[in-house]
């Protein structure tokens, strides 16, 4: 048994960066949503235009692969940056996509407010 799992890395037009490990392999902001540090890396850049993804995708182990599930997730982030190079952790892909998040005018938020 093998599970797949990716590194994200956050990087926002402002120059902020931010990396997590996370399940699967994102191809978009939907499969990040249930992160907290992107939850919190979108927050904390809530001014900005655009927000980069480079995604590395991983498989640890040998046999049939299966989705790295959070508490999986949470033992490799566990093991450090370290942990990518293991014997038995292997690049299986590379990509990226870009995130826009939505425009969040002070009037839409008094608007909501009322």
């Amino acid at each position: 048994m093998s599970v797949m799992f990716s590194k994200v890395t956050l990087t926002a037009d402002n120059g902020n960066t931010a990396s997590l490990l996370c399940s699967g392999c994102p191809h978009d902001n939907y499969d990040l949503e249930d992160w907290t540090i992107y939850q919190k890396f979108m927050s904390d850049n809530l001014g900005c235009e655009s927000v980069k993804a480079e995604v590395e995708t991983f498989i640890y182990g040998d046999g049939e692969v299966f989705t790295a599930n959070e508490y999986e997730v949470a033992a490799f982030t566990g093991r450090g940056e370290k942990f990518l190079h293991h014997p038995d952790v292997h690049l299986q892909s590379m990509s990226s996509f870009t995130i826009y998040p939505p425009f969040v005018s002070l009037q839409n938020v008094m608007d909501r407010l009322s």
